[in-house]
């Protein structure tokens, strides 16, 4: 290691050190000023060893190392070589590179981010921060993500930030909400993403029996695409599915659910109630039954205000469908008296605004002719009625009947039932804590608004998707503002599986670690000389003293030799003194007890032994100290006694 220098105690890590940095440069490093070999070595003379004077190229794949100090630390170790080739192509993501960090501030993760934005992107490198941060790191109070992407040839960014986490643990809510999210063109970005692409593809293979084509349900752009209401029910219903499977597949598990409308399908699916099959099969029975039975022309409507207000107001042939929150609902009825109404509100200055349903007056006493014929296709899709788990908050039945049979399992009558009552969004909301995480699932944030008027501020309530282009990266913030309050998404999920270890010419993480230096810690010291981790005492011992000469008869093969019995006496008398106790009052027990030398006598020196006893576990050392005369004074230490008491 003389291109390193004399390391001592370190000498193992540094010579591993040495091995790993020639595995990746390809070549071993040759010593510094080594001019002539050694004469008196004979595995040196004969070839059997060769120091190496130049940088060598690296023969097979496994190297020995070997480090002996004279502090008494040695190191032994076969390493093998990494010899994968770096392949940046291997790993070609079809979306941007979501990276989240955290660290100890905000500085030190702002240190991260702009050094990966410094470089090309390498996803083996990412690969490793993914793993780094899938785990909570005690002491990160500073969180960020960033969005990277390569654009002719240079690492941008596409979105960032930065804030500090409070390890507060909050609750996870996911919500899913209903009609009125769908919009043309809402899943040809997310198709990139493989688990959303592979849901899709699970729907189309139950849908193909009906002869209907999900994908291009979810990809066209033709405005006029859902005015077919069973193709607004399948794509609400499949994009719920994706991104459901987007997150789990991330590891972010819900503490509860709760879903508006149609929703209620997407609460089944992240129950596990529903299988996806079984979510898309449901979603198509809801739209075959709106089309399949004859109904009123009816028609639903915004309005900004509560139920509580509204119902007062209201024609008698006008119902409220949906209590959404305190200065929200929807009205449902026919057609032309629901506009008139609306009319007449917006003349008031009240927000009122017509909503697409397909000429369907939902959760009203309208759509009640349909129930019958959705209850039976629902029984031939929803053969095995699940228990619904207490995580799933229900908004189609009232609080007080969430123990009755009926409403325990998610069953076609549950699913029928969701259909043909209003929505009771407001009541169940009251439910979710001040301090929760919520996550809408759906092709658009639809209840973005009404969440954020109704629930506390201190909850965090965002969207994963937004209307319009650029779907994808929103989904990446999302997940990184996720991150940021506190969620620990596995985000390794979103792209192709790196093969570890990572090849040759990956960057080092480590010198990206930046300290706190800004905090005092203060180390505590003891105060009370009683609190005694291990004990320690030189005995020196003399044939000329009377205590001692007797032992001149303890002779072995002509030499004088310290009793084996006597060395346990120092033990104990050292035991006894830490103790501050007589050694008539303390008892020993000695197991495992290990010789390693025995001391011998001398007429002109005096024996030197010193004993060690840890106090913790009970091993104790004895060990005996010689002294020569060169040029410097120099000591060598032999391991006597090594036991457990």
């Amino acid at each position: 290691m003389s291109n390193i220098g004399f390391t001592a105690a370190a000498s193992g890590i540094t010579s591993i050190i040495k091995v790993l940095l020639g595995y990746q440069n390809g070549l071993f490093a040759g010593n510094l000023h080594y001019n002539k070999p050694r004469h008196d070595i004979n595995a040196i003379k004969d070839g059997r060893i060769c120091i190496l004077d130049d940088h060598c190229h690296i023969n097979g794949n496994y190297a020995a190392v070997n480090a002996f100090s004279v502090t008494g630390v040695n190191a032994h170790v076969l390493l093998k070589g990494n010899r994968k080739p770096k392949d940046l192509a291997k790993y070609k993501s079809n979306i941007p590179h979501l990276v989240t960090v955290s660290g100890r501030q905000d500085t030190s993760v702002k240190k991260v981010l702009d050094n990966l934005k410094s470089r090309p992107i390498d996803p083996e490198e990412l690969t490793l921060f993914h793993n780094i941060h899938s785990v909570v790191t005690p002491g990160h109070l500073g969180r960020g993500y960033t969005i990277l992407e390569t654009q002719e040839n240079q690492t941008v960014s596409l979105g960032e930030a930065v804030n500090y986490f409070d390890y507060a643990k909050r609750p996870l809510w996911f919500v899913y909400s209903g009609m009125g999210s769908q919009w043309p063109g809402m899943g040809a970005e997310l198709m990139n993403i493989p688990i959303f692409s592979a849901a899709i593809e699970r729907c189309q293979k139950a849908l193909e029996p009906k002869g209907i084509d999900i994908m291009q349900i979810i990809t066209s752009t033709d405005p006029d695409i859902f005015n077919n209401i069973l193709n607004a029910f399948l794509g609400i219903a499949a994009i719920q599915i994706g991104l459901t499977d987007v997150m789990y597949a991330l590891g972010l598990v819900p503490d509860n659910i709760i879903g508006h409308s149609v929703g209620e399908l997407g609460c089944a699916y992240a129950d596990g109630c529903l299988t996806a099959e079984e979510m898309i099969l449901a979603a198509y029975s809801r739209g075959q039954a709106s089309i399949e039975t004859k109904l009123i022309k009816g028609s639903m409507a915004a309005i900004g205000m509560g139920y509580k207000q509204i119902l007062p107001l209201c024609p008698p042939e006008v119902d409220v469908a949906c209590h959404n929150g305190p200065d929200s609902s929807t009205i449902s009825g026919p057609a032309d008296v629901t506009a008139q109404f609306v009319a007449e509100l917006s003349a008031k200055g009240i927000f009122a605004k017509t909503v697409p349903t397909a000429n369907i007056a939902y959760h009203s006493r309208y759509i009640a002719a349909a129930g019958s014929n959705l209850l039976q296709m629902l029984k031939k899709v929803i053969k095995n009625p699940r228990l619904r788990s207490e995580r799933w908050v229900s908004t189609s039945v009232p609080q007080e009947d969430w123990n009755n049979a009926a409403a325990k399992y998610c069953s076609p009558e549950y699913q029928t039932n969701n259909l043909l009552n209003p929505v009771l969004f407001e009541e169940t909301s009251h439910l979710i804590p001040n301090n929760a995480i919520l996550i809408e699932i759906a092709p658009r944030g639809l209840l973005q608004a009404i969440l954020k008027r109704s629930i506390s501020p201190d909850c965090f309530s965002i969207s994963l998707t937004k209307k319009g282009n650029g779907n994808v990266i929103h989904l990446l913030q999302t997940i990184g503002k996720l991150y940021i309050e506190g969620c620990t998404p596995d985000i390794k999920a979103l792209y192709p599986m790196v093969e570890l270890p990572v090849s040759a010419g990956t960057p080092m993480l480590s010198q990206l670690v930046e300290w706190m230096h800004l905090q005092e810690w203060y180390v505590p010291k003891p105060q009370s000389t009683e609190i005694i981790t291990c004990a320690f005492c030189e005995h020196l011992i003399s044939v000329h003293d009377k205590e001692h000469n007797y032992l001149r008869g303890n002779i072995s093969q002509g030499k004088m030799i310290y009793p084996i019995g006597g060395i346990l006496v120092l033990v104990w008398d050292t035991l006894c003194m830490s103790m501050l106790l007589p050694k008539k009052e303390v008892s020993v027990h000695f197991t495992d007890v290990h010789i390693e030398v025995q001391p011998i006598f001398s007429e002109e020196k005096l024996l030197r032994l010193h004993v060690a006893i840890n106090k913790g576990n009970g091993l104790f050392e004895v060990s005996i100290l010689f002294r020569g005369r060169c040029n410097n004074d120099w000591a060598t230490l032999f391991r006597l006694l090594r036991k457990e008491m």
